[in-house]
């Protein structure tokens, strides 16, 4: 048999020792049948749309990983430097050139 503390949810397999809860010393314990013990040590299977949506998750995260820290960075254009023969001459009574 499987007993539960009402108080505190603790469990266990065997009686809890001199009729109380060793976790909380409550005495609001319930004992459970056998097929209550099976049905807490058994979980449900998962559905098909719940893997499914796992995988959809954990394909996003390990997308947003590859895309922030794997992915090798693209080749930028190289720039167009100006020559300095083609500038324009430059006054030096220019305004912009002041400090």
């Amino acid at each position: 048999m499987a007993f539960i503390c009402n108080d505190c949810g603790n469990k266990s397999t065997q009686k809890f020792p001199h009729g109380k809860c060793p976790a909380c010393d409550s005495f609001n314990i319930k004992s459970t049948h056998l097929s209550t013990k099976q049905a807490i040590q058994e979980k449900e299977p998962k559905t098909l749309i719940e893997i499914a949506i796992m995988c959809i998750v954990w394909g996003l995260l390990g997308y947003g990983v590859w895309d922030r820290y794997l992915r090798p960075e693209p080749a930028k254009a190289p720039i167009n430097a100006v020559k300095a023969k083609d500038l324009p001459p430059q006054d030096k009574n220019d305004p912009s050139l002041d400090y």
